[in-house]
């Protein structure tokens, strides 16, 4: 069965443009009886005048609403391209198409002049909650940090550890633990430039991390730009 493509506004664009049509030729024929029953020797005079404001009026409204709805059919056909790439098409997408901005995530900064020491795990738990179950830490200049995820923090204070001790001191607990939060463990970074499939294979080669930094030009030195999780990642690519 032919799938059927027409947007719920359709019927009703195609109401107005005959409803338009038919209110101009009434109002067309009105004005010219009109005019001749009124008027017969300036009756030319009347419609050179009044036939091009019709005419105007018309056009613009059915350009307006048919233009509209051309648009929006273009846009469903790209979506349904989209939809149609397969994961091998959909993974040579840059990163950035997907990553979530560093401006729409919540994530923990170190403010200047202080360091793992000065912040107690309390502050980073109390960012989690609803949907947050990561959270990106960066330092005052927004270069990456760490990647923490809450189940991190529920196994820490299971072991005994507590929301009273520094980031320094969970940092280096779960160390020796054999947890770590760091660069090319908890995360890896790769430039704005990057395929998915690229990034996808160097976070496939650690095999404890799950999360994906972007910077401008792949170095962890510089601000970060967004992320992507590996559950993000596998949703675009299986979609």
């Amino acid at each position: 069965m032919r799938e059927n493509n027409q947007t719920p506004n359709a019927g009703s664009r195609s109401y107005l443009a005959y409803g338009t049509l038919i209110f101009s030729g009434l109002a067309i024929t009105i004005l010219a009886l009109f005019a001749i029953a009124k008027d017969t020797a300036n009756t030319m005079t009347i419609f050179n005048i009044v036939l091009p404001v019709f005419a105007s009026w018309v056009g613009t409204i059915l350009a307006f609403y048919f233009g509209r709805e051309n648009f929006e059919s273009a846009n469903q056909q790209v979506r349904e391209l989209v939809q149609r790439l397969t994961p091998e098409e959909r993974a040579k997408a840059n990163v950035i198409s997907i990553m979530r901005s560093l401006l729409d995530t919540v994530y923990f900064e170190i403010p200047a002049g202080k360091s793992d020491q000065d912040i107690k795990l309390q502050e980073l738990r109390d960012k989690f909650g609803g949907k947050i179950s990561r959270l990106p830490i960066v330092d005052a200049e927004k270069t990456p940090k760490y990647m923490i995820h809450d189940s991190s923090i529920d196994k820490y204070k299971a072991a005994g550890g507590q929301l009273e001790d520094t980031l320094e001191k969970f940092i280096a607990t779960q160390k020796e633990a054999g947890y770590e939060y760091g660069l090319n463990k908890g995360f890896i970074v790769v430039s704005e430039q990057a395929t998915l499939a690229a990034a996808k294979r160097k976070m496939d080669e650690i095999p404890s991390c799950q999360d994906i930094y972007i910077t401008k030009d792949g170095s962890p030195d510089e601000p970060l730009t967004g992320w992507i999780s590996n559950l993000r990642l596998a949703k675009y690519l299986e979609a």
